[in-house]
């Protein structure tokens, strides 16, 4: 479902394959047609810019795709690399052959969206609805990585409006997991390899993406150079590796990097202060975790900034509506244990019979076979009519 940046950035951050616009003009082609919608947001003005599809034979449903992370640097465009399969099939076509209607939308932000994101996709399906007489009849939701928890958080907030729900390799224990995840990644690389970056954790310069070319380059090589470093950083972090794939330590080291590098100042931005906080964290699994704990560097959050990311987004496990994951469990970017809390959050609201947990054991951040993820879907059909 997407596009990855870079041999050493497999299954990341998907670039969009689509020219630099920021308002469409309505255009159709066959069933589908592009078309922008304002988000009334004064903080971000970009419009919205969205695809609906409607097959001859719709069969009254429809199916809308969230997608996941795209760097604030990028252009907001329209997710189209995302909506290939692996085999190369598009999704949308696939979806027609069974009848379903398809939309999608680019979100009018980047980066960090999720508020922005929930509000373009009840806006988009709302838009839908005005273009057909009757229905949707049912209105399934799909989104992968970042669009995964903006799909729970649509089932657990908009229920009345959504019938069942895909979240493919997503942060769903929430974005205060998630940023944690990433912040203690990077003070743990900072404290073993002190070197590459001359700034810390917490003052991401936001030019600092500028030279991620560079960075690729001292960090590829600075572990390779100082392999102990290397074993005492994924020993702390827990981060996933391929034991088959000696080269898989890299790739996870750059994955999560890059998202501090390319994403803490948006995230700040957004935020309205910095949501991490490793002030009482004791890390642990070290060659000497006492030295580790007192020379790592200490970052504390600002209370209106942690509210922030806890409204956008940390799940409830109040899921009314089914809800179908998919995840690999070494998945380097959103780790597999993201499953497990919120299956402890929906089991205690006393709703696990509306989520399906399907793990794939495999390495790597998104990395399914069509056939899986096609599967996940009609079980979540399946879920939806039981």
């Amino acid at each position: 479902m997407k596009k990855i940046i870079g041999s050493l950035l497999a299954a990341f951050i998907l670039i969009l394959l689509v020219s630099s616009v920021t308002q469409a003009i309505s255009t159709c082609s066959g069933n589908c047609c592009t078309d922008s919608l304002p988000s009334g947001d004064p903080a971000y003005t970009d419009q919205q810019l969205i695809l609906t599809c409607i097959p001859d034979n719709w069969n009254g449903q429809l199916v809308v795709y969230a997608h996941g992370y795209t760097p604030p640097q990028e252009s907001v465009l329209l997710p189209f690399d995302e909506l290939k399969l692996p085999d190369g099939t598009n999704l949308p076509d696939v979806l027609a052959s069974y009848g379903f209607a398809f939309a999608t939308t680019s979100y009018h932000k980047n980066g960090y969206a999720i508020e922005q994101a929930g509000n373009d996709i009840n806006s988009l399906v709302t838009h839908f609805k005005s273009l057909v007489t009757n229905g949707p009849e049912k209105v399934y939701l799909i989104g992968s990585s970042e669009g995964g928890l903006i799909v729970t958080m649509l089932l657990e907030k908009n229920y009345n409006m959504y019938d069942a729900g895909l979240a493919i390799c997503s942060p769903i224990a929430g974005m205060p997991h998630q940023i944690k995840y990433v912040g203690d990644f990077r003070v743990i690389f900072d404290y073993y390899f002190p070197q590459i970056f001359n700034f810390g954790a917490a003052d991401v310069p936001a030019n600092a993406f500028q030279s991620w070319d560079s960075y690729v380059n001292f960090i590829t090589n600075a572990m390779a150079g100082d392999p102990s470093s290397t074993k005492n950083l994924f020993k702390v972090t827990r981060a996933a590796v391929d034991s088959h794939d000696p080269s898989s330590a890299v790739n996870t080291a750059l994955s999560v990097l890059f998202l501090n590098i390319w994403g803490a100042d948006d995230l700040v931005e957004v935020a309205g202060g910095q949501p991490y906080d490793n002030r009482h964290t004791w890390y642990w699994g070290s060659s000497s975790d006492r030295k580790l704990n007192a020379r790592v560097e200490r970052i504390g959050s600002d209370k209106l900034a942690l509210d922030y990311v806890r409204n956008f987004y940390q799940p409830t496990g109040k899921l009314k509506r089914p809800l179908v994951t998919l995840h690999t469990t070494l998945d380097e970017l959103v780790p597999f244990d993201h499953e497990i809390i919120y299956s402890g959050q929906v089991f205690a609201s006393g709703l696990i019979k509306n989520l399906t947990v399907l793990p794939i054991q495999r390495y790597g951040h998104c990395n399914f076979t069509g056939q899986e993820i096609l599967g996940a879907f009609e079980l979540m059909i399946k879920r939806t009519n039981k």
